[in-house]
């Protein structure tokens, strides 16, 4: 063999062996916790923000301290979604879903605060549409709505983010921020992904413990209470446009206001006792309003504490309780830009 033949040799088998050590490379990298939270949840997870949560480093072959699922699927709601959602992630305790706000098949599987309501749902802060909850001590929820005004309610109307953190302490102040503020980056990455319009929040910054709020007199009460006088004592969070509202009266009857997906279960039926715009159950005093965009609709009830025995029947809400839920509907319906409640018919004295 002549030298230029064992050079075009040495050429060919220097370039198979850097071929096969660049795409060893790649294999390599692939593998690493941060690429592969890159392509999880069809790229619209913030991956520092992800990994930050979960205590996982972006390198280290294989990603051994990532376990990482993620899949798309499909709520069959009637609604045409964007490439791409709705999709759920799960990355070690966090659990993460990104779906439309008129797909969402169920958007209170993720919580039980709406079943124990001595834990009040924190509206969010930055001009975000949200709330962050807790189930105990150990688990603390987020969710975000983002209205996207170039979608009707065929193709989604808004996008919806949930994201859950278990094995944690819903008591840290720094946790309850990044877990917050981890929802909303989905929301914003998400609207980029599937071309919302929507008009994304700022900065989240301190919020309250989404414990037990202390009570407060009601003439003193300044946030979802405000204004209400049938109880002397309330729980009451900040008022602001979160989708789901609650304002407790003493220990035995909460004002609840859900907007959107908290109203509806899959495609247009709605939940619980309110198939009707307004009407009286056993468990709930109802009416409604209507909203427009990602909100849709909306329901405003007065509804028995946990473990109060009361039925609304038998003991119906007397004249000043009805009096505290239109005020109630009335200031949060007009915080949300929705029409004026309809509601059922006062008691009589």
């Amino acid at each position: 063999m002549n030298v230029w033949a064992r050079r075009a040799v040495a050429a060919a088998a220097a370039a198979a062996l850097l071929g096969g050590g660049y795409g060893g490379y790649a294999w390599i990298k692939e593998q690493t916790p941060g690429d592969r939270l890159a392509e999880a949840c069809n790229g619209m997870l913030p991956v520092d923000a992800v990994l930050a949560l979960t205590g996982t480093t972006a390198g280290g072959f294989g990603g051994g301290d990532l376990e990482l699922t993620s899949n798309a699927y499909d709520v069959s709601a009637g609604v045409s979604e964007p490439d791409g959602l709705p999709v759920a992630c799960r990355a070690n305790d966090l659990q993460m879903r990104i779906e439309t706000a008129s797909g969402s098949g169920s958007a209170f599987d993720a919580y039980t605060f709406h079943r124990h309501g001595t834990r009040l749902p924190i509206p969010l802060t930055g001009g975000w549409s949200g709330f962050l909850v807790a189930a105990d001590e150990q688990e603390l929820g987020a969710t975000v709505l983002l209205d996207c005004p170039n979608w009707d309610r065929r193709t989604g109307a808004g996008v919806l983010v949930t994201v859950e953190r278990g094995d944690t302490d819903s008591g840290d102040a720094s946790v309850r921020r990044g877990v917050a503020r981890l929802a909303a980056a989905i929301a914003e990455r998400a609207a980029r992904h599937t071309g919302c319009a929507g008009d994304p929040g700022g900065s989240i910054g301190q919020l309250a413990s989404p414990g037990a709020a202390d009570p407060v007199d009601a003439e003193r009460a300044d946030g979802t209470c405000k204004g209400v006088a049938s109880h002397p004592t309330v729980r009451e969070t900040p008022a602001r446009t979160a989708p789901v509202e609650f304002c407790a009266l003493g220990d035995s009857l909460q004002l609840r206001a859900y907007y959107g997906p908290f109203v509806r279960g899959e495609g247009d039926e709605r939940y619980g006792d309110w198939e009707r715009p307004s009407g009286t159950s056993a468990y709930a005093v109802w009416g409604s309003a209507a909203c427009g965009g990602a909100l849709g609709d909306a329901v405003f009830a007065a509804r028995p504490a946990e473990d109060s025995g009361r039925d609304l029947r038998s003991a119906p809400l007397t004249p000043s309780e009805y009096a505290d839920l239109r005020h109630f509907a009335e200031a949060s319906a007009q915080r949300h830009d929705c029409s004026a409640p309809e509601l059922p018919a006062a008691p009589r004295d």
